[in-house]
């Protein structure tokens, strides 16, 4: 029990004398202890879900804040809790450490710490020190609570208002306001001695409410307590008070009546760093977080790659402005080391990272090269034209007069399914310049692409709904009938990835971008109107050679563009070169990589593009220019080679005003920094400065360009939108062009017509278009990963599957296994098995007499069973053929297969055919003996192949009809395995085979890929459907149920309405 100790009124904390305004004040600063608590609480359940939970005890009701603020508070509390690791597991010298929380709130950091070094705090004390209400309210939950009660030892409360309100042998609490620097000091010399501790001051955006001056005193008496660190997180301003981001930020808490202060006398790191040097303090690091995120100080790349486990994340763009505009300041009043011999008064030692300070090659600082690019600007009526992550395209009105769109995206409370669109200003037009409503268009999307392909069309290509879904559809938009057309679909979903046009083809390129939250698409495609997608392979060079070197790191949100300069097609070949820059890495970090790409299509063999990459020689401070996140990088159509590149974010650093806009030249590194200037040349009015993320850029064929919509989430704080349209020319030494005005907002009602999820709008009655699946040799085991990201079938070649590809002949597995081996298998009675009218029986018979018979041409199928109890368990080859096991290897570069194995079987056929069927678990078809040829369809085209509700075989005669019109909605691809090939079938493909030799032998590897979601019980082939599936079909039953009583004419009516709501869910 807690020993209670009455005090006198008199010996507590005297009033200040402050006003009844400044009392107000207070209690408003204490009021952010509520709104950031919930947050951390918010951060405790999803991040930390093994550790104990000490802020529930403060928080009534759990309330799951967005991934953007989880992260964001996530990075505050971890970079906190490093400071106070380093530490309390330093040697301090046998002194006492003790760790004081300043304006502590709610905070349970002490709790936290015992939690995770509970051998580093035997010998350290918390004291927790906020205003006097407030930590009367946070005794009173300590000592009603066990769980933050318990691990105090010898506890002394005090019931009176008093500086020391409780005590402990490990932690104390002070209620003070932190301006009393005498009272302050009297209470901590009541716990501590102070001349024989070793202190670390945590101020987690607390102190910035306090009046500056004061707030100094604070830090200033801080460093004169002898050997003490102190750790600061707060805001800063790193590009002034007039950055979007900032404006906002400032103006919230302004509302909140909690201005901040320091941050208007220390708007940078560079201040805050001479706050504490001319204030005692020697040694000084200071970061924003945006560095400290990226610092293997706080956190490694395998902890930043783990966040995204925790929940989708897709806000990188305002996670990076978030954390652009705090810092964490790091400063001891000794050296780095701690020594006794690097005390107050030596040198001071600055560890900054500061704003970068870009020089040119010829060593002239950035700020005497910025250029002002003549921007006109044209103000949206009301909230018309807010909107982010959309695509611009140009159209035509009904005059044929040119017009631009902001096609879909992010509005004020959801994903858009509408344009905006917006007229030049010079050109006439009339209040309705394109029909209101487009039907049978895409469903509403971002973070997508829109590129012109000339008289093709505009080309979109995927966008996501949420991180954790990502969309494959494409569309053509047809500028001349102003219509939406279906193309050919991605082989996998995407958003977040780039794409240019090549030259004036109807070709376009594609690389990178995130398949779902966690992982990034490591391919790159070509799309041709005709053809559909095409897989390219990336090649690495440098210095004009091939290498084995990673040069190109997969990333999403890259800067693509095409150098149209050096587009030289060859006689037999397509060439094209252009640039590649930035993008984020799977660590969560923008990448170092500026590189030179060159595509070759030959036209002999236009199914096997290939792409060169290599860096391109630039010093580092051009490359921090040019390698962004979220940026638009556009090439001119005309006149000399130059591109300009328009907002998005930068490593380490806000993007700041003079570099928001470049005017370059990659071929010959040359750049030139631009900036929306503060005044439109022509207006004598202030030209509002746009937040360039999330924004769109349109380009016309004369080389005008406009910016439309964009702007972010600034955190808690708010949203900040870009409330016009920015327009100025290619060339930025010529004249400000004329503005773009926003006239009409356009719906696009999404076509969700059964048989089109996948198919192309175009006349239904040719035969489909086979593709043979890619052969490709594997090097690695992470290439395999690659492989099974990607998720589309591959042929693997070249590996090593051990002796029996050379040894496994019928007579030889007659005297491995044993001719009087019984086995059953399949004996059809015609060439075509078909499950589902099971024209086939179940045979046993030995061995040698299955051997002999498929030998003979028989109708034979052998599929093996586990031996053990073929009714409940998986084939095993190891287990079921032992004599055989030591024969087949499964090489290193398969090793997630091994380690992931369901069930390996043994086939053997006779010249028969499997019918069509899907798997539910992925599988590798390991080709021993004889070939075989495979037909596999992609999953959306299950509609098309006469599956029934619930089945996993159809009984279509896939080979007879590829010649036909019956298939013509799907996507066949074609497999030839000869032996040593290895077939990658991904989960739910359908596929069939036909033997192309007398005899086929094979062994299946059936392996999971998924880390939950399949059916919980028996499942001997591994094609049990996943457990939603399931589910899902048994909820669909009682939905019918439900309007069983209704007449029929309106039960169907309103079954067909909910139909096609379903389906219009997948695409959403």
């Amino acid at each position: 029990m807690a020993e209670e100790i009455k005090t006198s009124a008199a010996n507590g904390l005297k009033k200040s004398g402050r006003s009844m305004k400044d009392r107000a004040q207070d209690d408003q600063v204490m009021g952010t202890n509520n709104s950031s608590i919930v947050s951390k609480r918010s951060v405790e359940k999803l991040y930390y879900p093994d550790e104990p939970h000490f802020f529930r005890y403060f928080v009534k009701k759990f309330q799951r804040r967005a991934p953007l603020i989880n992260r964001g508070y996530y990075l505050r509390m971890h970079v906190i809790d490093v400071a106070v690791r380093d530490f309390v597991q330093n040697n301090q010298g046998g002194r006492q450490k003790v760790v004081i929380n300043l304006g502590c709130g709610y905070d349970v950091l002490p709790w936290q710490t015992w939690t995770r070094y509970p051998e580093d705090c035997k010998d350290v004390k918390f004291i927790d020190i906020d205003f006097p209400d407030l930590m009367l309210r946070k005794k009173k939950t300590v000592l009603a609570t066990p769980q933050l009660l318990d691990p105090l030892t010898n506890v002394k409360t005090f019931d009176t208002p008093g500086t020391v309100i409780l005590k402990s042998d490990n932690y104390a609490q002070i209620g003070c306001d932190l301006r009393q620097l005498d009272a302050l000091c009297t209470a901590l010399s009541d716990i501590v001695d102070i001349s024989a501790c070793s202190f670390l001051f945590v101020a987690e955006v607390s102190i910035t409410y306090m009046e500056t001056d004061a707030a100094d005193a604070l830090i200033q008496w801080a460093s004169g307590l002898g050997r003490v660190e102190f750790c600061l997180l707060e805001q800063i301003l790193p590009d002034g008070p007039k950055h979007p981001f900032a404006k906002t930020m400032l103006s919230h808490f302004d509302k909140l009546s909690t201005p901040l202060r320091s941050v208007h006398r220390y708007q940078t790191l560079e201040d805050q760093e001479e706050r504490f040097t001319s204030r005692g303090w020697v040694s000084v690091e200071a970061r924003n977080l945006w560095q400290a995120w990226g610092d293997s100080t706080f956190l490694s790349s395998v902890q930043r790659q783990k966040l995204d486990e925790v929940e989708p994340f897709d806000e990188w763009e305002e996670f990076a402005l978030f954390a652009s505009h705090y810092c964490i300041i790091n400063a001891r009043t000794t050296g780095k080391q701690g020594g006794d011999d690097a005390v107050m008064g030596k040198q001071a030692q600055h560890i900054t990272a500061a704003s970068p300070r870009v020089q040119w090659p010829n060593g002239e600082d950035i700020a005497h090269c910025i250029r002002e690019v003549a921007f006109s600007y044209r103000a949206n009526p009301g909230s018309k034209g807010q909107r982010r992550f959309g695509a611009a395209m140009q159209m035509q009105d009904r005059w044929g007069q040119p017009c631009l769109a902001n096609v879909m995206g992010l509005g004020a409370t959801s994903r858009l399914s509408t344009s905006h669109v917006y007229h030049w200003k010079k050109d006439p037009f009339d209040k309705h310049i394109v029909t209101p409503v487009m039907d049978g268009g895409p469903s509403s999307r971002m973070c997508h692409t829109i590129t012109s392909l000339g008289a093709t069309g505009e080309l979109l290509v995927g966008g996501r709904t949420s991180p954790a879904n990502a969309l494959r559809d494409c569309w053509l938009f047809m500028k001349g009938e102003n219509r939406w057309k279906r193309t050919h679909a991605l082989p996998v979903p995407l958003y977040r990835h780039s794409v240019v046009r090549l030259g004036e083809t109807s070709l376009a390129l594609l690389i990178g971008g995130k398949t779902s939250s966690s992982t990034i698409f490591d391919g790159c495609l070509l799309f041709n109107p005709e053809k559909g997608w095409v897989n390219v392979d990336i090649r690495h060079f440098a210095r004009g050679m091939r290498t084995d070197s990673v040069v190109y790191n997969p990333v999403f949100g890259a800067t693509l563009v095409e150098d149209r300069d050096f587009t030289t097609d060859r006689t037999d070949a397509v060439r094209r070169l252009g640039y590649l820059a930035g993008g984020i890495s799977s660590d969560g970090l923008v990448a170092d990589q500026v590189l030179h790409w060159t595509l070759e299509m030959s036209y002999s063999q236009p199914e096997l593009p290939y792409i060169r990459v290599q860096k391109i020689a630039s010093n580092p401070d051009q490359g921090l220019i040019l390698n962004r996140f979220g940026a638009v990088c556009i090439s001119a159509r005309s006149g000399a080679s130059r591109q300009m590149l328009i907002g998005g974010i930068m490593r380490d650093h806000l993007l700041p005003h003079q570099l928001e806009v470049v005017d370059c030249n990659l071929q010959g590194a040359v750049i030139v920094a631009g900036r929306v200037p503060h005044q439109a040349p022509s207006v004598s009015l202030p030209l509002p400065r746009p937040l360039l993320v999330g924004h769109s850029v349109a380009q016309t064929e004369d080389d005008r360009v406009a910016i439309l919509g964009g702007g972010a989430t600034c955190f808690s704080m708010g949203t900040y939108w870009n409330r016009g349209a920015y327009t100025t020319n290619m060339d930025v030494s010529q004249p400000v062009t004329e503005s773009v005005d926003y006239v009409q907002t356009v719906e696009i009602v999404p076509r969700i017509a059964k048989g089109e999820s996948l198919g192309l709008d175009s006349e239904q009655d040719s035969r489909p278009r086979v593709t043979s699946i890619p052969r490709v040799a594997l090097q690695s085991a992470e290439e395999f990963e690659g492989v099974l990201r990607r998720g589309d079938p591959v042929i693997l070649r070249g590996l090593d599957l051990g002796p029996c590809v050379a040894s496994w002949n019928l007579d030889y597995l007659v005297d491995k296994v044993g001719a009087g081996r019984q086995v059953v298998v399949h004996d059809s009675t015609t060439p075509n098995m078909d499950f589902n009218s099971k024209n086939f029986g179940y045979v046993t018979k030995t061995f040698a007499e299955f051997a002999n018979e498929a030998r003979q041409g028989s109708r034979l199928y052998m599929r093996a069973l586990s031996t053990e109890d073929p009714s409940a368990l998986p084939a095993d080859l190891a287990t079921d053929f032992p004599s055989l096991s030591g024969d087949f290897v499964l090489p290193q570069q398969l090793s997630f297969v091994k380690e992931n194995t369901f069930s390996s079987v043994l086939r053997i056929s006779g010249p028969v055919n499997m019918w069509l069927h899907y798997d539910v678990m992925a599988n590798g078809y390991c080709q021993i003996q004889g070939s075989k040829r495979l037909i596999l369809f992609p999953p959306p085209d299950v509609e098309y192949l006469s599956f029934a509700p619930g089945a996993s075989s159809s009984s279509i005669d896939v080979f007879s009809k590829l010649d036909s019109p019956a298939l013509s909605r799907t996507h066949p691809f074609e497999a030839i395995l000869s032996p040593g090939d290895v077939l990658f079938i991904p989960p739910l493909w359908l596929h069939t085979a036909t033997p192309t030799s007398d005899i086929s032998v094979a062994v299946n590897i059936f392996f999971r890929d998924l880390e939950s979601g399949y059916s919980a019980g028996r499942d001997v082939y591994g094609n049990r459907d996943l457990a939603a599936y399931e589910k899902g079909r048994q909820d669909i039953n009682k939905l019918v149920s439900n309007f069983h009583k209704l007449p029929a004419q309106a039960r169907e009516f309103y079954l067909v309405r909910l139909a096609d709501e379903l389906r219009q869910k997948i695409h959403s």
